[in-house]
């Protein structure tokens, strides 16, 4: 007799609620994006125990007839999908068929739904056997009721966290869902407390601040690009409003909340280095793209997603991210950073980036130029950019024209620039005082100087060919014999980049010339920075090797804290930071300018209002 036998459909659907099924929030997915694709305008969303012990999910969608009731929760069943071609062109949230079976098997389940609002249909289900059916008058529309979830699962039912745990899970989805669907109302309940709640408005600035608060949507930029193949729409947050973890950046493809790491990676990119180590934004970017160059049929979860022309995709994602906060006013404005919840805290105190400094080196080594009268400018705002609007059609109807040429994309807008500063003194020999008609600046020296020359090196850094000079004497620099291993393995490198170095022995090389922006009298400290780093960092792409060297130099060659500037450096260091393309933020992504409104510090003195 043979060892091979097929299961029984009840250990299958077990199997498969395996694989659907891990914990209540899966239940709350796979139950409202149902509500979603039955054209729902309002779902309800309720739980008594963070949904351990029951879960309900109301609509108000189109409901299903008696027949289709009754074939819903049977494997495979859906109404998303006729054939194979369909699986190469999803255009709705559900198309497995797996869903509801999955649920069934593990839990007491009750179905109540109606087409029309006056007959309906009921059915009570437990562990896929069914208990009930009945006729029953109801609302249009359809609600499910999961009662003791992995109750014959014992082993899945024991791993499950705590309920503040597994709440958080399901709010997690809840909110992102929602910012997905800004034209649905999202009600959620758990234990009779509202924990959120959205009005179906379609705007979704309005959907991240129910979810944010209105002082994170007042700090956010609006994104639009449209490349032909991708349309790239929704909000980043500004350099200070700042999350420790990835979890607030949210992915939506098509209108389906998406997993893709390379997604989110990109859209931190896009900062480049203006955010601080260990901090990331808060994102909500739609892409809309042609079904049929999107895959979602990777995994039961439907979450993972995978593109045509992905890497196109990725640089577009963080092309549009940098422009958009190019072309903003990055200046923290302490008026509004002070009252962001987790801005500027002890955690963001912890996590500064300690810098080590040293003297500094100005751009204008060699003279500084002569200060001229600071005349007092009024600069006008930007104006604010209108928030890209919510694409409220389906994909379905919408036509792509997917050829060159066909694109269509945010109209050039000028980066903003400093406003011109009129300086006042200085802090504690490490802060700079100055103000314009309407604020009071802070400028932090050493930050400061740190993104001028980070700017001037890594320009220099990334040039395909070095001017260089000769040096009269060569400069001999001395490495152990394990380095000098690793020295003479990157002499290629070096040369490419502009230093002229031969191997002398014993761990001695000679230096012959060296590029030109390395500052004349301190070629030895510098040469031997870039060979230190260039033998111990461990990162392997060129650009990630001379950011780090860039970053390095621009910190140690700055000036320091406590280091009194006369009135020429001042203003060389005050130019300099205003022709930097990131004028904001040091590169390790710490604030180096902030402001007071001057009607902010009237109001501290009870002169207004």
């Amino acid at each position: 007799m043979g060892k091979i036998k097929k299961l029984d459909q009840h250990t299958t659907d077990l199997i498969a609620a395996g694989e659907v099924i891990e914990r209540a929030a899966s239940v709350v997915k796979e139950l409202v994006e149902n509500s979603i694709d039955a054209k729902a305008t309002r779902i309800n969303i309720k739980l008594i125990e963070a949904g351990l012990s029951e879960i309900t999910v109301t609509d108000n969608g189109e409901g299903m007839d008696e027949k289709d009731a009754k074939l819903a929760v049977k494997p495979h069943s859906t109404s998303k999908i006729k054939n194979e071609k369909d699986l190469f062109r999803i255009q709705t949230l559900g198309f497995r068929g797996e869903a509801l079976p999955s649920i069934v098997s593990v839990s007491n389940f009750k179905l109540k739904t109606s087409q029309d609002g006056v007959r309906g249909s009921a059915y009570a289900m437990k562990a896929g056997t069914l208990v009930s059916e009945s006729v029953a008058a109801c609302p249009r529309g359809t609600e499910i009721t999961v009662k003791n979830l992995f109750f014959n699962t014992p082993a899945r039912l024991q791993n499950l966290q705590p309920t503040s745990v597994e709440l958080s899970y399901t709010l997690d989805y809840l909110t992102k869902i929602a910012m997905a669907h800004p034209e649905i109302a999202f009600k959620a309940i758990n234990n009779e407390r509202v924990v959120l709640q959205t009005f179906g408005s379609g705007r979704l600035l309005e959907v991240i601040s129910n979810i944010y608060k209105t002082e994170t949507a007042k700090n956010l930029i609006d994104i639009y690009e449209n490349n032909g193949y991708f349309i790239l729409h929704g909000f980043i947050s500004k350099l200070h409003v700042t999350r420790s973890s990835r979890n607030n950046i949210t992915v939506i493809v098509n209108e389906r909340v998406v997993k893709n790491t390379r997604l989110v990676s990109a859209i931190v990119e896009g900062y480049k280095e203006r955010l601080m180590f260990g901090r990331y934004p808060i994102a909500v970017l739609n892409i809309g793209v042609d079904p049929s160059l999107v895959d979602v049929n990777i995994h039961p979860a439907k979450l993972e997603v995978r593109f045509s022309n992905e890497d196109e995709l990725l640089d577009m994602v963080r092309n549009s991210v940098d422009n958009a906060l190019s072309r903003s006013n990055l200046v923290v404005d302490l008026d509004e950073s002070m009252e962001q919840t987790g801005v500027w805290d002890s955690e963001t105190k912890q996590e500064e980036v300690v810098h080590e400094e040293s003297k500094f080196v100005s751009l204008s080594e060699q003279s500084f130029p002569t200060i001229q009268p600071v005349e007092t400018i009024i600069k006008p705002e930007p104006p604010v950019p209108t928030p890209a609007p919510v694409l409220k059609e389906s994909f379905e109807q919408q036509q792509y024209t997917l050829i060159e040429g066909d694109v269509s994309t945010r109209p050039t807008e000028p980066k903003f620039a400093l406003p011109k500063l009129a300086y006042i003194g200085q802090l504690q020999g490490t802060y700079l005082l100055a103000s314009d008609a309407e604020n009071f600046y802070l400028v932090d020296q050493h930050a400061a100087a740190e993104r001028v020359n980070y700017e001037t090196y890594i320009s220099e850094l990334q040039k395909n060919e070095e001017t260089t000079y000769q040096l009269l004497v060569p400069l001999a620099v001395n490495f152990s014999l394990a380095e000098a291993a690793l020295v003479v393995a990157k002499i290629p490198d070096f040369i490419r980049r502009g230093l002229l170095i031969e191997e002398f022995g014993s761990g001695s090389f000679l230096v012959r010339e060296v590029p030109i922006w390395i500052p004349k009298g301190r070629e030895k400290e510098f040469i031997e920075e870039i060979i230190t780093q260039a033998i111990n960092d461990k990162k392997t792409e060129r650009f990630q090797l001379l950011d780090s060297l860039a970053k390095s130099l621009a910190c140690k060659k700055a000036v320091k804290a406590n280091d009194y500037l006369n009135n020429d450096e001042v203003a060389a260091l005050l130019s300099d930071l205003g022709k930097c393309k990131n004028p904001y933020t040091c590169p390790h992504g710490r604030p180096v300018i902030v402001k007071f409104s001057y009607y902010e510090i009237e109001k501290w003195f009870k002169r207004v209002v």
